[in-house]
Formats: structure tokens, sequence, C-alpha cells
């Protein structure tokens, strides 16, 4: 995808229809780059879902993706999807660093709503679109415009695109870019997703897919309510063999009893070809440092950015753990990681991770 291409303005696309596969030759060999793999750049969509959230959380939801993308911007290239009449709210928020495309959508969760790019033996690049369906139709109103959006910005840039059989949503999928992918019951196999679909039938689809040759289920979560439980909030790769795993000591966490299976599953973790996994435990904030926060609140480090020459992760005003998990990801990783503040994006449910798509270089 060329830079020419790239800026291609997405307004106007027309809906596309499905995508033919009868009669089609066999497709390619495809893999999803770990990703910490080189980026050309990521992409972002400045908040228009003003019919979710109100006017004033809005306002403060677009305060801090521009936060979050100026600190991306100092380690790779960021495009800002905005529409056309909020072009001049986000170059003022945004400044000079972060660029700005034309391209029409609702909310802020490109992690769920755009493609994943892949890469086939050749290296050319493709685009997995996961059927998305407002987090098992969540919603009666709005995400019009987000049900379409992997599909147009694939065609408008030039990928090929490849729509799963499975609905599901990009913050499902962790992976260390070598076959070995991580996931949760409760999204994927969630009835408001995939009714009647199964391990085996997920497994196959990620094999086609992205590559994956093992695949790893934690159990997610019961009370989440707007994902049931993306992986994204549990777990993170950080480099080959170094896995972040989201823990607490606190009884009285709603996911406690979850995030203790989780660990229990992931013991003696090896990766798809048997090599032992190293598991890296990282205490979340806790609740009496950082004052009271609703029910949706997504309080996980690991829902962070991994940039070309950095990582930008979360802080909650917990200095003390808000800095262990800076110093681990700056050691795991070997580059610098940012921590920055995103309270509001945080307590409409999601993060860092879920407000970020990377395009592999």
């Amino acid at each position: 995808m060329s830079r020419k291409t790239f800026l291609k303005a997405l307004a106007g696309a027309a809906t596309l229809g499905g995508f033919a596969r009868s009669g089609q030759a066999a497709p390619p060999r495809l893999r999803m780059p770990a990703e910490w793999e080189q980026h050309e750049r990521c992409v972002m969509a400045f908040c228009a879902a003003w019919d979710v959230y109100g006017d004033a959380d809005v306002e403060a939801i677009r305060f801090e993706q521009a936060r979050i993308a100026k600190a991306i911007a100092g380690f790779e290239p960021v495009t800002m999807l905005v529409n056309p009449e909020d072009t001049d709210a986000a170059r003022v928020l945004c400044g000079p660093t972060v660029e700005i495309v034309t391209g029409w959508h609702d909310d802020v969760w490109t992690r769920d709503t755009l493609p994943t790019i892949v890469r086939d033996e050749a290296g050319k690049r493709h685009a997995i679109g996961w059927n998305f369906n407002a987090w098992g139709e969540k919603f009666e109103q709005g995400y019009a415009r987000d049900r379409d959006l992997a599909e147009r910005f694939a065609r408008l840039n030039d990928l090929p695109f490849e729509a799963s059989r499975l609905v599901m949503e990009g913050g499902s999928i962790e992976t260390d870019g070598a076959g070995l992918a991580i996931t949760t019951e409760t999204a994927v196999l969630n009835a408001n997703r995939n009714p009647g679909i199964n391990k085996a039938a997920v497994e196959a689809e990620w094999t086609r897919l992205l590559g994956a040759s093992k695949v790893v289920w934690l159990a997610g979560s019961r009370v989440d309510r707007i994902t049931e439980g993306h992986v994204d909030g549990v777990v993170k790769f950080l480099a080959p063999g170094q896995l972040v795993v989201e823990v607490t000591d606190d009884p009285e966490d709603p996911e406690y009893e979850e995030l203790q299976d989780n660990q229990a599953r992931l013991r003696g973790l090896t990766d798809a070809t048997g090599r032992p996994v190293t598991l890296h435990e990282l205490l979340r904030p806790r609740y009496d440092r950082i004052g009271e926060r609703g029910e949706d609140f997504a309080g996980a480090y690991v829902n962070a950015y991994i940039a070309n020459g950095g990582v930008v992760l979360p802080k909650f005003g917990d200095r003390v753990r808000d800095e262990a998990a800076r110093e681990l990801f700056t050691r795991l990783s070997g580059r610098p990681a940012l921590s920055v503040a995103v309270d509001t994006i945080v307590e409409m449910g999601g993060g860092i991770h879920c407000n970020t798509q990377q395009i592999p270089a």
C-alpha cells in the first residue's frame, strides 16, 4: 500500500457487497504479524459517536485520542480518520505530527472496526474483515458506518479483502506472529456473534486467515458488558516468548475469578513449536489508589500499543503500579514505554490498543 494509495479519501464510499468464494483459486497462506514487527503506520478514528456518549464525553475522548496519537507519532506515522465536519477540530487537537484523512466512521475502536492486515508468503498484504456487528448488536442505533468500514478501507487502499466466516473483533486476537494465538471464550464463542460455532471451527478459520497453528482459550469475562472480555485486556506479547498477564491481588475485583483462571490455563504455556513461553504477571491498579470508577472501567495495562520505536500504555493514577507496568514494558519490549492518561476512554470500556490499528510495513 503506497502512501499515495493510503491517502485516498474514504468519504462517501458506497457499501460494498459480500466476498464471493465459489470458483476462486485456493487462497494464499496468510500470517498475522506480531505487533512488534515493523509498521507502515498506525490508524485511529476521531470519535463521532455523539448518540452513544453525549457531547461532554465525546469531547473528552477526542482530547485523549489526540494524546495517544501524538505519543505514537513520536515513534511511527499516525493517520487519524476524521468525518469531514470534524476536520478542523481534529487538526487543532492532534497538531502537525498526526496526519488527518477524511474517512466516514462512527466510533473510536479501530481495533475492532478496521480490518486486520496480514501478509502472504510473498509479503503481500491482505485485509481480513471480521463482520463487525457492534459487539453482538449491543446498540440498536448507531454504528452503521462502522459495520462496513473494514471493507471500504481495504477496497479504497487496494488491499485484497477477505470477509471471515466468523463475527468477531480484532480485540479478540493476541498472537506472537509465529503460529500461537490467544483468545477468550466469552467473546468469540458468544451466541450474539457466532451461534453454534465451536472452538474447532474458530481454530480452523484462524489457521486459514491468520496462520495460527495453536490457539489457547482463556475464560474471558462475565462482567464486561460491551466486549464480553476481549483478550487484549488480559494478556499481551511484548517479544518472542514473552507474555504479560494481568493479575490482581484484590478479591473484590469483579474479574478476580477469571484472572485466576487465566493464570491456571497459561501455566506451562509453549509456543507453536513447543518452546516455553515466559509469563510475566502484572498487577492491575488498586482501586483505593485510583478513586471510584464506573462499571465499564477497563483498567488493563496490557491494553497498550507497540509502535516501531516504543510502546504507549495507559496509566491510572496508582503511581507505584503505573511505574511498574511502564518499566516492565520497557524491559521486555526493548524499547521505551510512555504512559498516558486516558481516563474517559477506559471508563467507556476500552483502552489504547482498542483505539489503534497497525498497518504492517
